[in-house]
């Protein structure tokens, strides 16, 4: 607590400097692009778009005789998208409160021409050199994701692109030793830090130069750090009382052929409830035999399942919609999903009720705790309460960051809802009124930390206390305690790519993995 009190108050003194130095910056006026296209016809929109906390914000005009204005407000220096809207072709370009002026063919914006912005001559310079380096690894690359490689074959493949990761950061630490006050290396810092711990974070960047700290974009970063630092907390004083469990491969369970599962549950008396990429419901013992089976109609694709404390199983589907969108000039027509509808069955497959979900679109997660329903979608990145009978909406707990399709939690015994809130690189706990209570996890490479391009994709908490997550790319499922994090020996790769690994805990503290290819892997406690 006294470590947590130290960090807000050093947040605090450099946001309180940071917003001095930003008071005594003047106003400059708007920004006027000019821009000259070929390749595209008269009336064609023209999109400079930029992401921000609300969502995307754009300024727009229309092409005539080859030529466009996009006039807009830019006090600090953006990273935008500039969009041919009839192709969806964009060039990535800087803009600020300036006169500024673009040269493009709508069939080669990867080679706009910029001039007026300093910022974007700043950018495009790094860009050559980041460029460079890309193009020296690009045979290894696609070396490594050829079909049918051996596991050797990759590894090796990937000790030759090791040197590539540290010649991109030390291509951005260069750049911001030689830039301090650009907006570029304020940008280069925030992909940095992200992932990182609050604390990790606020040492990164009092270490930057002070040009640097008083960027806008800086003072943003470290104003929603210390919303972050209030509830986060280390894997110490998190797991300061809970003993490890070490545990193997149970190597006589049977789940070799049960695979194609996409989502597991559990019922009370340890058999699991798993759910196939075609709808159908698995009962499956503790031994991994198929002890009874169902297939539901559904309204649309089902995605996730959950079980409450009578064995009655809550099946959820997303409903999907066809849409048409255009891209790159042609018309294509799309299935967007659109609405939820959630199906409960007694254990044996008789349909009791049904409802529509309010308020989401995908079912990615789904636990029954007491009345509720608590639902995880993906593409609204929330979670979502219900009433488990009727299916009226309750508490919302947002402030998720999803990856690949994949957003999962679990419910612990103190009622706490742990989400594996991957493109954060961390666990993030939430109360039943969706109040934050807790977060920990960090982006790295250590054994405590989270690695790849997001994880972790499961958590779940084991009787005693202990925290179990689980990474892909490669498959890493660790136990926390008061010993840190100890990964799980024996389990091979699971699943390619990023991909999502099902997992749940039964009475007993076994714990289950599911593999679309490799079937379902058991693992027992050896204590």
């Amino acid at each position: 607590m006294k470590f947590k009190l130290n960090l807000l108050i050093v947040l605090a003194t450099m946001l309180g400097v940071f917003a001095c130095n930003n008071a005594k910056n003047e106003a400059k006026s708007g920004m006027t692009l000019t821009g000259t296209i070929t390749g595209v016809k008269d009336g064609t929109k023209i999109e400079l778009a930029h992401y921000t906390s609300e969502g995307v914000q754009s300024d727009t005009a229309i092409v005539k005789e080859g030529k466009f204005v996009i006039k807009g407000d830019y006090p600090t220096p953006t990273l935008c998208r500039l969009l041919v809207s009839e192709t969806n072709a964009f060039a990535v370009i800087y803009v600020e409160n300036t006169s500024i002026a673009v040269k493009a063919d709508a069939k080669d914006m990867d080679n706009v021409t910029v001039t007026g912005s300093k910022e974007h001559d700043l950018y495009a310079l790094f860009e050559k050199e980041s460029n460079r380096i890309g193009e020296k690894y690009k045979n290894v690359i696609t070396q490594l994701y050829k079909k049918g490689i051996t596991k050797e074959q990759a590894e090796d493949l990937k000790k030759q692109l090791e040197p590539r990761e540290k010649e991109f950061t030390d291509l951005a630490e260069k750049f911001i030793k030689d830039h301090p006050s650009s907006a570029h290396a304020a940008n280069l810092v925030s992909r940095m830090v992200s992932g990182k711990s609050a604390a990790e974070t606020a040492k990164m960047i009092k270490a930057m130069p002070s040009e640097l700290q008083s960027n806008p974009i800086i003072v943003k970063l470290l104003t929603d750090v210390a919303k972050k630092a209030e509830y986060e907390v280390s894997i110490e004083e998190l797991m300061a009382n809970v003993n490890n469990i070490a545990y193997k491969v149970d190597t006589k369970y049977a789940g070799k052929e049960l695979k194609n599962v996409i989502y597991l549950g559990v019922l009370k008396n340890g058999n699991l409830c798993a759910l196939k990429k075609d709808g159908t419901v698995q009962i499956i013992d503790t031994k991994g035999k198929v002890a009874n089976q169902f297939k539901a109609n559904l309204k649309g694709q089902a995605s996730s399942l959950a079980v409450d404390s009578d064995n009655n199983i809550y099946l959820l589907c997303s409903i999907k919609e066809e849409v048409i969108k255009k891209v790159r000039g042609r018309k294509m027509k799309r299935m967007m999903p659109k609405s939820v509808e959630c199906v409960v069955f007694d254990e044996k497959g008789k349909e009791l009720r049904k409802y529509m979900l309010k308020g989401v679109i995908t079912a990615t997660g789904a636990r029954v705790v007491d009345n509720n329903l608590v639902v995880a979608d993906c593409r609204k990145a929330k979670l979502a309460m219900f009433n488990k009978e009727t299916g009226a909406a309750g508490a919302i707990m947002k402030d998720m960051r999803p990856c690949c399709g994949i957003l999962d939690f679990n419910v612990n015994a103190k009622n706490e809802i742990m989400v594996a809130n991957l493109g954060a690189f961390r666990v993030q706990g939430f109360d039943f009124t969706g109040k934050k209570i807790l977060s920990f996890g960090q982006r790295g490479k250590s054994i405590n930390d989270f690695h790849g391009c997001c994880n972790p994709v499961s958590v779940t908490s084991l009787s005693n206390g202990a925290i179990v997550t689980v990474e892909k790319d490669p498959t890493r499922i660790k136990i926390y305690s008061k010993e840190g994090a100890k990964q799980i020996a024996g389990i091979e790769e699971l699943v390619k790519g990023c991909s999502y690994i099902p997992m749940i805990v039964d009475g007993s503290d076994n714990l289950y993995l599911a593999s679309a290819e490799k079937g379902i892997v058991k693992c027992v406690s050896v204590n």
